[in-house]
């Protein structure tokens, strides 16, 4: 004999669940998302913001005043790892540029 199989939903746990962190679904109206340009300028800024604190934490290393010298390594790894995706996708976006000026119109 076959069992009945119930399916239920999955639970997000509330850390991972990205919809709450971002405010929650409009349920009365269509959910508003980012232009794409909005998303570019958030990343510039995030990867900013991650080269600024990389300095300031070897600024505040370089003076004496950070104790833990990893804490001062994994900014500055995070900082080197978003610069360097920042500039792929440029490169991906200047390419992607390229190819479509090269197409006859």
């Amino acid at each position: 004999m076959i069992e009945e199989m119930r399916i239920e939903p999955v639970k997000i746990p509330k850390e991972l669940d990205i919809q709450a962190k971002m405010g929650g679904i409009h349920k009365s109206s269509k959910p508003k998302s980012a232009t794409f340009s909005e998303v570019l300028r958030n990343s510039v800024r995030k990867v900013n913001e991650l080269q600024l604190d990389a300095d300031n934490l070897t600024n505040r290393l370089a003076l004496g005043e950070v104790d833990d010298i990893s804490e001062v390594s994994i900014a500055v790894e995070k900082a080197e790892l978003a610069l360097r995706l920042m500039v792929q996708i440029r490169d991906k976006m200047v390419d992607a540029y390229q190819q479509i000026a090269r197409m006859s119109v």
